[in-house]
């Protein structure tokens, strides 16, 4: 006898991490740098995501990386990766909850 388990939770529903409301969901990870001369912060956000989530906050890391990301050495080298990884992050995220209600 088959029974349907689902193997993964992609495109369930589930509460979005960020704003708090019930739709389809995605797990997703953006890593944000700020280089400064002589030292850099670093913020990394992972969390169950709806698709307007999914849009906003991958526009607002990707801002901060361009405007603030590149202003020291490591930060000269990290700051690209972290576009990158985001990006990849971002399409995979879009790919998943394609179809789903904004």
């Amino acid at each position: 006898m088959a029974t349907n388990i689902p193997i993964n939770n992609v495109n369930t529903l589930g509460r979005c991490q960020l704003c708090g409301s019930m739709r389809q969901t995605s797990q997703v990870t953006y890593q944000r740098n700020i280089g400064m001369l002589l030292a850099r912060q670093t913020r990394t956000i992972r969390a169950n995501m709806c698709k307007s989530c999914v849009h906003k906050h991958y526009w607002e890391f990707t801002g901060k990386n361009l405007l603030l990301g590149p202003w020291g050495t490591i930060s000269l080298i990290v700051t690209p990766i972290y576009l990158v990884t985001n990006t990849v992050s971002y399409v995979s995220a879009l790919h998943k909850l394609r179809g789903a209600i904004e």
